[in-house]
């Protein structure tokens, strides 16, 4: 079969399913690019399901950095239309090793959430393979007519616009491993209000279970429902019971933020009430804090206490390493104690900042990028004069770098068209 001419309406087709595999691959690469530390988290989950507990986190980071890269690339080259042979090969060898893994995490559930699309858009398990599934034939197509995808653009500048990409997707990712990402998918982002985000609407759909009864009598196993059980004959012996989720409803964006104090009383309505600046410390693990971050956060005692602001540890650590992390710091902290996947959904480092006041999230940093001292008069009005301009200048930067590769791409087609 000659892939190199096709019929002109046929190829019209290719061009489009060629568009559409890259735009799902370029989507999902670069979502995950913002929040690398997200992919990691997600990876190092999936090694705890399979019994995997000593793989170090700095493993994880590497592997979410690569995965998300080559995915993004290859999205980016078969949108741009350059080394479509070597883009369909890897997409084909993504969708060769994610398809069969996915079809394991819906029926076997290890975790329940897959991250195929990072935070930004959240689906089932059982979704995302049928997803996977509907893209495998389209990823064959491309594969087999890869070299009917023609472009005059040369060698030499296709690499250049593949560089560009590279370079978008490499100051993503450096954001997000360096800083809070670069745009908030999670429930906790700036501007969230947190009471509100733990509310169900009256008019919500309602989780739909199945319960099963599992009975015997006189040797015999039977299964019955709510409407068929024998409550009358009680001849037959409980053996055991299922509940599966037909539905689950609404389930609203945050539903595990809770906090107790070191009484063991859960603080959270009123750390959700109160009228003040709270700055909060989010550190999953103490323990992992280094000796810089740690010099940071006592400073940012004293600041909070100059200008009084009242400071919380949140973390999951033990009392043990509360008093260690207290003696090393030579501060007299205040902690809250919090369900680990809930404090690392909060903030992407091992410490960061969050400043909270009656519910609403008003400002959120990395450790590595706290305001100077006498900006923490206002920590609101900080936020939005410094990191939003920040966040606007990195996003300029890869606008421009996305631009300059269309206009780049372009005058290279217009030329070669204008010698020929």
């Amino acid at each position: 079969m000659d892939t190199k001419n096709v019929n002109p309406n046929f190829q019209m087709v290719l061009e489009i399913v060629r568009v559409v595999v890259g735009i799902l691959f370029c989507f999902s690469g670069v979502v995950k690019c913002i929040d690398p530390i997200g992919g990691a988290i997600k990876i190092e989950d999936y090694f705890v399901a399979w019994g995997l507990t000593d793989i170090p986190m700095a493993v994880c980071i590497a592997l979410s950095v690569i995965q998300n890269i080559l995915e993004f690339i290859v999205g980016y080259a078969l949108i741009a239309k350059i080394f479509v042979p070597l883009a369909s090969i890897g997409a084909l060898i993504f969708m060769a090793i994610f398809t069969p893994l996915t079809l394991y995490i819906a029926i076997y559930n290890p975790v329940s959430d897959c991250g195929c699309f990072g935070d930004a858009v959240k689906i089932t398990n059982w979704q995302t393979f049928y997803k996977n599934l509907a893209f495998v034939p389209l990823c064959i197509l491309i594969f087999m007519f890869r070299h009917s995808f023609k472009t005059r653009i040369k060698r030499w500048r296709k690499a250049i616009v593949l560089l560009c990409g590279l370079t978008v997707g490499g100051l993503f990712t450096l954001k997000g491993l360096t800083d809070e990402p670069l745009i908030d998918f999670r429930p906790y982002s700036v501007g969230t209000n947190i009471s509100e985000a733990m509310s169900i609407p009256e008019d919500a759909p309602q989780a739909e279970y199945k319960t099963t009864f599992i009975l015997q009598k006189d040797g015999i196993y039977e299964e019955f429902d709510e409407h068929t059980y024998p409550y009358e004959d009680t001849t037959w012996v409980y053996v055991d019971t299922h509940t599966e989720v037909i539905n689950e409803g609404y389930v609203p964006p945050i539903k595990d933020f809770t906090l107790i104090d070191r009484y063991g009383e859960v603080v959270t309505d009123d750390l959700l009430n109160t009228d003040e600046q709270l700055v909060l410390v989010v550190s999953p693990k103490l323990n992992e804090v280094g000796e810089e971050a740690l010099a940071k956060v006592s400073h940012l005692k004293e600041v909070c206490d100059r200008y009084g602001l009242r400071l919380y540890v949140l973390t999951a650590s033990t009392v043990e390493h509360q008093r260690a992390f207290s003696v090393e710091g030579k501060q007299d902290f205040e902690y809250l104690q919090g369900d680990e996947t809930m404090l690392k959904t909060m903030v992407r480092a091992k410490a960061g900042v969050m400043v909270m006041q009656r519910g609403n999230i008003v400002a959120k940093y990395h450790i590595d990028h706290i305001p100077l001292d006498k900006d923490w008069k206002n920590p609101a009005a900080t936020y939005l004069r410094n990191i939003n301009h920040s966040n606007e200048q990195y996003l300029i930067i890869c606008i421009i770098f996305a631009l300059a590769l269309v206009v780049f791409s372009v005058i290279g087609k217009f030329k070669t068209h204008k010698t020929l």
